[in-house]
């Protein structure tokens, strides 16, 4: 009986690391510039830097999960490497989400359904 308990503890904890159970997660995402100004049609790149539970840090990628908008796009548009363009005069917010369990499996029709985590800048267009 104590054998049997002891391989389905150990059989829970292989299925746990198997899952990505243990590494740290998503915390907040820093986003710089954090204001920038660009006149039309001109870019402004943004990156995202993320900062984990185990409070090491390094920059996001769309392979991480991550995205990008804006909050007007009449105004500038954001592509997923956050390369924003000014199409008209305003302020937006520019909003990089990544999932806070950057663990993603790819090409099983699955997706992560972790909690996101945002981070914010502005671009003021003229």
């Amino acid at each position: 009986m104590r054998y049997q308990f002891l391989l389905l503890v150990l059989f829970a904890a292989l299925l746990l690391a198997g899952c990505g159970a243990g590494h740290p997660n998503l915390t907040t995402i820093a986003v710089s510039p954090t204001t920038a100004n660009a006149a039309l049609n001109q870019d402004v790149v943004f990156t995202a830097n993320g900062t984990f539970t185990n409070n090491s840090s390094r920059d996001l990628t769309v392979a991480d999960g991550l995205s990008w908008k804006t909050s007007n796009t009449a105004v500038a548009t954001i592509n997923d490497n956050g390369s924003a363009t000014c199409i008209a005069s305003g302020t937006v917010t520019v909003t990089a989400t990544a999932p806070e369990n950057l663990q993603i499996t790819v090409n099983n029709g699955v997706s992560n359904t972790s909690t996101n985590v945002n981070g914010t800048a502005t671009l003021n267009c003229s």
